[in-house]
């Protein structure tokens, strides 16, 4: 017959096992995480960059608010085209498209109360793309 040490190692063990978090996930001790919400779009060759916590996310019932840093290769005109093309797959009305010069371009997107601002940036030869994500309070 199992001892209760042997029960409570168990339960604890399978605690352990359930609260891993997932591959989307990164999740500190401090409690910071980054969670790329699933109706955004993010162009390949762009990765997440996650140390000392720059990009991060949060979410709570209907309220929403995150923000990422990718970096990578493609050209700005081919991470812009990118989002001007999927964006609206994924329910998304462009607001606004700004270069204010030539290594800037920023496309603002919304989508019922929440929008995305995408800033994409390029120096030396990497792109940046930054990812502003917010839910907008309703006044009463």
């Amino acid at each position: 017959m199992p001892s209760l040490r042997s029960f409570i190692l168990f339960a604890l063990a399978a605690c352990i096992a359930a609260c891993k978090t997932s591959d989307l996930q990164t999740s500190n001790d401090d409690g910071v995480n980054a969670v790329q919400f699933q109706d955004l779009v993010v162009p390949d060759g762009m990765t997440l960059y996650e140390r000392f916590h720059e990009s991060h996310s949060r979410e709570e019932a209907n309220w929403r608010f995150a923000h990422y840093i990718y970096t990578g290769q493609p050209k700005i005109d081919e991470v812009a085209g990118h989002l001007l093309l999927r964006m609206p797959q994924h329910s998304w009305t462009m607001v606004s498209d700004e270069r204010p010069d030539e290594s800037t371009r920023r496309l603002k997107f919304s989508r019922g109360r929440y929008t995305a601002d995408y800033c994409i940036t390029r120096q030396h030869g990497v792109t940046e793309m930054v990812i502003d994500y917010t839910t907008k309070i309703e006044s009463s």
